[in-house]
């Protein structure tokens, strides 16, 4: 079977021969002072006690200063994604030991911690001291080498998708366990790197050390202070212990880097997926107990019921969602919740992991490198359950597969099984099948409709199919907030702006009564004047703002304009018009027509686009007939 593999991006070549000559310039002194290596002596210097007694020393400092750095540092990194300011000021002191001069870095550490330092009292007492003593040479080594940790994690963390953490989060997991369970194994590599870093760099340190701790053999001379030393005297001795210091640096930085080379890379593979049983995933994901009522400022969405968000893009649905879960914190909205029989709590303060309510947006956010019975696993508490789960879900064969191998539409259905593992009170879907094909789409579909029975669910979509089969409550929003909400087959029925109406699947016109004649209404609008039936129970006058309703499939084409206002033509609406642009549903052959300046649309098939030679441009007569338009008040009192 053939392998595949992308192919690297193409480079400028320029930026080639500049590579090349920045490679040359690092490399041609180390292969210049290679050259100069007494090869034949090697052995015996390495081999003489004085050369033995600095390597130890600088091995054991570099040993316990990477050990502190990293222990001192992995926290500041981690600590740094949450500092909502300051977070830049503090890394630039963190990165100020590696622009300091060495001897200036002595010197702050001497007026720190040497004899007559601002520590020196509490030394005293303590009977510590550091100046002049292997103490002092992993102090300064600390001092140089931690900055390299800092960064390197830091730069990882940052790196990191977020969806992971605050998704995390929303299933309950504290603070303490996403970083031990989820964030440290994920940036272990950069923690290894930033480890090698700090060691390598620690054996070559010179200037601070000789500043602070200075070079007693036997006590603080390490490696590259012999190094000076023997530079003065013989500098043959010199050049093989500077090779025996690079050799032990290139050793260190190859094994820090071992994690990256063995982790094999992810490519999503193909698993065949079971049979959906939704009776015992109901049943296997059914809360303790029933869910409750949410509210967040004006909105209310009812317990164990499924609401519908809708909206354009940028209404603020999915800054509701991140609300209501606690990831963001809006002073303008409080969020509560009201269980049965009891009174309204309000939890906008509580954190996200204590609020019971799981958010699952469009990106899985799931941990990486982990299997995926490990991830369901560390959110439950019980391999044995996550493995129920996923036979019940037909996704046994992913058990063992990482997540990073998944596929889009394998992790969606993956975070969602995470998300109902927990067993949710109030379950938040952000576009949850927005990357899942058809066929599964239909599939857990009927899952959701059987769970949300269990469960308040809050479902974000733009799925028309979704928003009509799923929800028994609907919330419109338009640039932050609420245009409208209430009973999901009333708000489709009589939508109260233009974006329920296209998911309704209506034209929707905005006018004024000009006539009435029983139930038929003539309504005017600064581009078209149509008839239409009142049949919304409500009484309609001369000059009501009113709105007309009627289906695409309504309308039909003409491209012979020479039929304009013949009167053999039953429909009373009709309208010249011109072709703005056309929409193909995929697996369908009906094509929509945009129809300007009416901004009304019409569905035809695409045998009729053909034989009619429609394309964009092209002027045609819109008919609709009277009896197929509904006219309802602008302001119609929702049932």
């Amino acid at each position: 079977m053939a392998s595949l593999s992308y192919l690297p991006p193409r480079t400028p070549k320029l930026a080639q021969f500049i590579a090349g000559m920045s490679f040359l310039f690092i490399t041609m002194p180390i292969v210049s002072l290679l050259g100069r290596v007494p090869w034949a002596e090697l052995t015996r210097i390495v081999a003489e006690p004085v050369t033995q007694q600095m390597l130890l020393l600088s091995l054991a400092a570099a040993a316990q200063s990477t050990a502190i750095a990293v222990i001192l540092g992995v926290p500041m990194a981690v600590a740094l994604q949450g500092f909502h300011r300051g977070a830049n000021m503090v890394r630039v002191f963190v990165l100020l030991p590696l622009a300091m001069p060495p001897v200036v870095a002595g010197l702050a550490l001497s007026a720190f911690a040497g004899y007559h330092g601002l520590l020196s009292p509490l030394l005293q007492f303590l009977h510590l001291n550091f100046a002049f003593t292997f103490s002092g040479v992993v102090m300064a080594h600390v001092f140089i080498t931690l900055p390299f940790v800092i960064v390197t994690v830091d730069a990882a963390l940052r790196q990191l998708d977020k969806e992971i953490v605050y998704s995390a989060a929303t299933l309950g997991m504290s603070p303490f366990r996403i970083t031990s369970r989820i964030v440290l194994p994920a940036i272990s590599g950069s923690v290894a790197t930033g480890a090698g870093l700090a060691f390598a760099r620690s054996l070559g340190e010179f200037g601070t050390t000789l500043t602070f701790a200075g070079s007693l053999p036997g006590v603080t001379r390490t490696l590259p202070l012999g190094i000076y030393l023997e530079r003065e005297t013989n500098q043959e001795r010199a050049y093989a212990l500077a090779f025996l210091l690079i050799t032990l640096a290139v050793i260190v930085l190859c094994i820090a880097s071992l994690p990256f080379v063995i982790r094999r890379p992810s490519q999503p593979r193909p698993h065949r997926l079971g049979k959906l049983d939704a009776h015992r995933l109901r049943t296997l994901s059914k809360p303790s107990q029933s869910g409750p009522e949410i509210h967040c400022g004006d909105i209310i969405f009812p317990g164990q019921a499924v609401s519908a968000v809708i909206g354009e893009n940028g209404s603020g649905k999915s800054t509701l969602a991140a609300t209501i879960a606690g990831r963001i914190r809006d002073s303008q909205r409080l969020i509560g919740v009201r269980r049965q029989d009891s009174r309204l709590t309000w939890i906008d303060r509580m954190p996200s992991h204590r609020r019971g309510i799981i958010l699952l947006s469009q990106n899985p956010g799931l941990p990486p490198h982990r299997t995926v019975l490990t991830t369901l696993s560390m959110v439950n508490r019980d391999k044995k359950y996550s493995l129920e789960l996923l036979s019940a879900a037909g996704l046994s064969d992913l058990a063992s597969t990482l997540t990073t191998e998944l596929s889009g539409g394998q992790a969606a259905q993956v975070a969602l099984l995470r998300a109902l593992s927990t067993r949710p009170q109030a379950l938040i879907l952000d576009e949850p099948l927005a990357a899942v094909d058809n066929r599964s789409a239909s599939r857990w579909r009927h899952l959701l409709r059987a769970v949300a029975e269990d469960r308040t669910t809050i479902l974000i979509s733009h799925n028309p199919v979704d928003i009509a089969s799923l929800s028994q409550h609907l919330v419109i929003l338009d640039k932050g907030e609420c245009v409208a909400q209430g009973s999901t087959n009333e708000l489709l029925t009589y939508p109260p702006d233009d974006f329920s109406a296209r998911i309704a699947g209506l034209n929707r016109i905005e006018g004024e009564i000009t006539s009435v004649e029983q139930d038929l209404c003539h309504i005017v609008t600064e581009n078209l004047d149509l008839f239409g039936i009142n049949d919304s129970g409500e009484d309609l006058g001369l000059g009501h703002k009113a709105v007309a309703i009627f289906s695409p499939e309504s309308v039909m084409i003409s491209t012979d304009l020479r039929a304009h206002g013949d009167k053999r033509y039953s429909p009373r609406n009709h309208w010249i018009c011109r072709v703005s642009s056309t929409y193909s549903h995929p697996g369908s052959t009906l094509v929509t027509l945009f129809l300007d300046p009416l901004g009304i649309q019409a569905t035809i098939t695409q045998q009729a686009l053909i034989k009619l030679h429609i394309r964009e441009g092209t002027e045609v007569i819109a008919r609709t007939k009277a009896s197929s338009v509904r006219i309802f008040p602008r302001h119609h009192r929702q049932s």
